[in-house]
């Protein structure tokens, strides 16, 4: 039993050890020199494409394809918000999407491959910043 328990731990310190060499969270003034005035790129959970720009003022107009309530005939949308950095250095996102209210906030990692990822290095988090 002692161990599995070893093992288990030993296997954790492991994998924490290759997630942090994957990708370092992005802090402080290169985080915000990344995301404002940044066109942001982004597929979300539900396949839909969406894209914003990062306005100084902290607002932003967001599009998106609209794949969660779609089928073919689904429409894009395009809604106001609002992006910041927290206290805890996470990038965050308000948009109004009149149907569903979008809020979340996210460390960026950038990967050593040169990518921006939201909380961790997962091809299904990547998040695009371009000026």
């Amino acid at each position: 039993m002692r161990n599995n328990v070893l093992a288990t731990i030993s296997l954790l310190v492991v994998l924490g050890a290759r997630a942090d060499e994957a990708g370092t969270k992005v802090t402080g003034e290169e985080l915000r020199k990344l995301v404002t005035g940044a066109n942001v790129t982004h597929v979300n959970k539900f396949g839909s494409l969406r894209r914003w720009t990062n306005e100084p003022d902290g607002s932003l107009l967001a599009w998106s394809s609209n794949q969660k309530h779609g089928s073919a005939t689904a429409a894009p949308r395009s809604a106001h918000g609002k992006w910041s950095i927290n206290d805890e250095g996470k990038y965050c996102i308000e948009i109004d999407w009149k149907r569903d209210d979008e809020k979340w906030c996210a460390a960026i990692i950038k990967a050593t491959d040169g990518n921006y990822y939201l909380s961790s290095v997962d091809p299904s988090r990547k998040i695009e910043f371009a000026k």
